[in-house]
């Protein structure tokens, strides 16, 4: 199953880029923000694990590009759990050392002006109050004063609990907030039957791909920082990571 899994992506890969982008209007996620009083506009990247900031690594590069851009990474989890720490035949505490370090360095990258780190452990969020879990991300909208978020949509992607947690946790906060646009990251379309296999479930549609061509070596380089998680889980989630396309896709999930 998973060696045909692998021949499709990489046939999918090889499509021709219209096909990729068919349909989907070009666009700039900062359109109609409004800066803060300082100037400014916040990015805030609201993610369960070190490595999900990936589907849009090239787009937080060109929006760094704008010196009026601050940008703000939110890990939820430790991600302790990879299955990378039995290949390397780490203990759990020894993976999350290794991704957190893994996560700075993609920082420095970006550049991203902070992490924020969370020490839930992988496959946690569940387990938090989704009352509680909502707080806490509300509170660091605010600490970021985040003009713009970042985060999964309803499936979540991959359909990992983790992921469907922190969406529901930021769909609670983001309302109370004062943040202006909350963005999914999406994939491109000839994409979803793969994606679906993972989530069981469909993708809302992109309304918005990111022209990220100029930043592609800059989002590998990003990527490899995650060198734990491209290198030893799998071949799938190492050809995941290694497809860097031309444009970056989000929906627009709400508009304050």
């Amino acid at each position: 199953m998973k060696k045909r899994m692998v021949w499709a992506i990489v046939m999918i890969a090889f499509l021709a880029p219209v096909m990729l982008r068919a349909g989907i209007p070009a666009g700039d996620l900062l359109a109609g923000v409004r800066a803060g009083e300082d100037g400014k506009i916040d990015v805030l990247t609201i993610f369960p694990h070190p490595d999900d900031e990936m589907y849009c690594d090239g787009t937080l590069l060109k929006l760094k590009t704008d010196p009026r851009v601050r940008v703000h990474l939110l890990v939820m989890t430790l991600g302790d759990l990879s299955p990378a720490k039995d290949t390397l035949g780490i203990t759990p505490e020894k993976m999350a050392a290794i991704r957190i370090q893994e996560m700075q360095k993609v920082a420095a990258v970006l550049p991203a002006e902070e992490v924020i780190q969370w020490d839930i452990h992988d496959q946690g969020l569940p387990q938090v109050p989704e009352n509680e879990l909502a707080q806490k991300i509300l509170e660091v909208i605010n600490q970021t004063g985040a003009e713009v978020i970042i985060g999964y949509g309803p499936e979540g992607i991959t359909g990992h609990p983790d992921h469907l947690a922190g969406y529901q946790a930021t769909e609670m906060a983001f309302p109370k907030s004062q943040a202006q646009k909350l963005f999914y990251v999406n994939v491109p379309k000839a994409l979803y039957p793969i994606y679906r296999s993972y989530s069981h479930t469909n993708p809302l549609p992109a309304t918005i791909r990111v022209d990220v061509r100029d930043f592609k070596k800059m989002k590998l380089l990003a990527i490899d920082e995650h060198g734990s998680q491209k290198f030893f889980i799998g071949k799938i989630e190492r050809l995941e990571m290694s497809l860097i396309f031309n444009y970056e896709y989000f929906t627009l999930g709400k508009n304050m």
